[in-house]
């Protein structure tokens, strides 16, 4: 039985506000994720990049951005279809963020409600 696995994909804040790549780096990142997705035909849904704003809403209170007091962000998702967490986690462990110094990538199994 298959399953589906979302792939969150965590950046640390410095890196991501100080490093923006060229363009020329740009196309040579969009070419190793163009080149993930050919090589798992599982990833179903390639997700996207999430902006590093955005609010937060808890118990009533809006605050501003989700990264006012943390390292890290999360800075996108894909979905993979697999059989196992392993099938999943072979997916991850060759998803291109991980070039990225401070990425990292949390498999979480929907629950298909």
């Amino acid at each position: 039985m298959t399953k589906k696995f979302m792939l969150i994909y965590r950046s640390d804040v410095t890196a991501e506000q100080e490093q923006q790549p060229s363009p020329d780096e740009m196309q040579a990142i969009l070419a190793q994720w163009q080149a993930w997705k050919e090589k798992f035909p599982s990833i179903v849904d390639m997700g996207d990049g999430l902006l590093p704003t955005g609010r937060s809403i808890k118990a009533g209170v809006v605050t501003d951005g989700p990264t006012v007091e943390s390292k890290e962000i999360v800075s996108g998702y894909s979905i993979v279809a697999a059989a196992s967490y392993d099938a999943a986690m072979v997916v991850a462990r060759a998803c291109p963020i991980l070039f990225a110094p401070g990425s990292s990538v949390e498999v979480r199994e929907l629950a298909g409600y």
